[in-house]
């Protein structure tokens, strides 16, 4: 079957899911093309073209988020609130104009949001979940024309109702297709300073109040081997022209003995590619492990920090203290790593003192990465504990408003306090701001 897998991102990212669903299609003998919107500089034209030309039997379309806040100098607060829901409307819309293959939706951006989704594009189908086994079986019992409202992860509607089926999680990760990063003109990401991704393992032992990826993945790990992840990224190196890697886990170095042997395994295969991290957690990272981060080219990563005050990171459930967040910031200004840190400001029981204390510790470090600062916690889904209590204080009067973009902040932060927090913030050295502001029709 003749497969176009489309990502509708309009915000600068490597496309990492598209890339490894793309490459289980591609493993099972189907043709596959990927059509990435960022670069579009006339979607209408460009797409409808593709369509004519490649002819396409199935199309799935990647929906990374939802709604987003975007910098911008001239609006309130330094950000503006950004709705990228109809950006995916324009690409369905187009496909249906121009083509009658099946779609299927997907993407993490659809995750959290299936029925309003189906709903708000007037679709039928879609994968919720981890889409490397899910999607090569809807494409074989498409093919074979066998039952594809039984597949693990599908939502679909169907004689004017919603349905449901539970996702499954991969188990093997060593046995998936490679990420199909040939498939792309990787000459447009690097001009946006973009590095390709790979992920080591999923799910989550944490149970942070505002992030559902434990719930969403399990919190039991599974990991990829050290080989594979080295396989994986030479290999995705060789397809984009690149000598550096981005692991995108969530929280790389959990568990800590699986980043250590994926860094000694680079070590001592000698790897010819640089990596980095978004997110290394403030647990265990001692000198030995800034060594063999080190040691193994290592030429970037992010501190999640997202508070160090001691009651925001209990009340957050973060999982590690204040002295663990001084022991990671004084282990990496030891080293010779370029880091940066990164906050979350406004979770519950945030107030101007908390803010502070956080400020405090931090200002005992030079961090050279800078600092990105976030204010107000986006409401996805019922798998954050963060939205149980947004119900419950008020904060949250309607569930369609997660759909539209409500972001939770601290009723214990003073309004004319937050007014002044972007700006306060952005005049420290190093420091970039972003206010997430609810939707016009979520205001709080």
């Amino acid at each position: 079957m003749k497969v176009l897998l489309i990502s509708t991102n309009s915000l600068p990212a490597a496309p990492t899911g598209p890339v490894y669903v793309a490459g289980a299609a591609l493993q099972e003998g189907h043709e596959v093309q990927v059509y990435e919107r960022l670069f579009a500089n006339d979607v209408e034209g460009e797409l409808t073209s593709r369509l004519r030309e490649f002819q396409p039997d199935v199309i799935g379309i990647s929906i990374r988020l939802v709604f987003g806040d975007e910098q911008d100098e001239n609006a309130p607060l330094g950000t503006r609130h950004t709705d990228l829901r109809p950006r995916v409307k324009q690409i369905t819309d187009i496909v249906r104009q121009n083509s009658t293959a099946r779609i299927v939706l997907g993407g993490p951006g659809f995750n959290y949001y299936a029925r309003d989704w189906l709903e708000y594009l007037d679709l039928n189908y879609g994968i919720r979940g981890e889409g490397e086994e899910a999607f090569p079986m809807f494409l074989k019992r498409l093919l074979e024309g066998g039952d594809i409202y039984s597949i693990s992860g599908c939502v679909f509607r169907k004689n004017r109702t919603y349905h449901a089926v539970a996702p499954c999680l991969v188990e093997d990760l060593d046995r998936q297709a490679l990420p199909v990063y040939g498939l792309l003109d990787w000459k447009l990401y690097a001009n946006k300073n973009i590095t390709p991704a790979i992920f080591t393992k999923r799910g989550c032992a944490y149970s942070c109040t505002y992030c559902p990826y434990s719930k969403l993945e399990g919190t039991r790990y599974r990991l990829k081997s050290p080989q594979r992840v080295i396989e994986e990224a030479q290999h995705t190196c060789n397809c984009t022209h690149t000598r550096k890697i981005m692991f995108c886990d969530n929280n790389f170095n959990t568990p800590s003995q699986h980043a250590q042997v994926i860094c000694e395994t680079i070590i001592a295969q000698k790897a010819e590619f640089q990596w980095g991290t978004g997110d290394l957690r403030p647990v265990d990272v001692t000198a030995d492990f800034c060594r063999l981060m080190e040691e193994s080219c290592c030429f970037y990563v992010n501190l999640s920090i997202e508070s160090a005050s001691e009651k925001m990171l209990k009340s957050m459930k973060r999982g590690y203290t204040v002295r663990q967040v001084r022991a990671a910031l004084e282990s990496l200004s030891r080293s010779t790593i370029p880091f940066g840190a990164s906050l979350m400001l406004g979770a519950p029981g945030e107030t101007p003192e908390t803010i502070a204390e956080t400020l405090r510790v931090l200002d005992d470090y030079q961090i050279p990465g800078g600092v990105w600062v976030t204010i107000g916690i986006y409401l996805w889904t019922d798998l954050q504990d963060v939205v149980v209590q947004a119900r419950r204080e008020g904060v949250l009067k309607d569930d369609h408003q997660l759909f539209s973009g409500a972001v939770y902040l601290s009723p214990e932060l003073p309004m004319s306090f937050l007014l002044e927090l972007p700006e306060m913030l952005s005049a420290r050295q190093g420091y970039a701001v972003q206010f997430n502001n609810p939707s016009a029709s979520c205001t709080l």
